[in-house]
């Protein structure tokens, strides 16, 4: 149904690979994390829609993106999923 929200949120610790879905999310940042985020996300929609019809899915890791992201840090996965799959 269009219109209708499909979006699901997990959370796992770094080392387990039990999934949790989430019903709420909570980020604790400031201004400039936000503006980080909302850059991300800018860039996940840019290059994932250049392959939304070519994948059933397509993933990226905040942590690859942002050059400063430190290890063991909360790393942010957007996974896409085609339309047409």
């Amino acid at each position: 149904m269009e219109g209708e929200i499909n979006m699901k949120v997990y959370g796992y610790q770094f080392d387990s690979e039990e999934l949790i879905e989430l019903q709420e999310v909570s980020f604790q940042v400031d201004i400039k994390e936000i503006d980080k985020l909302i850059k991300f996300l800018q860039q996940v929609q840019e290059q994932h829609s250049k392959v939304i019809d070519e994948t059933e899915l397509c993933h990226s890791h905040f942590r690859d993106w942002d050059t400063e992201w430190v290890t063991g840090t909360t790393d942010i996965i957007v996974v896409t999923t085609s339309t047409n799959q």
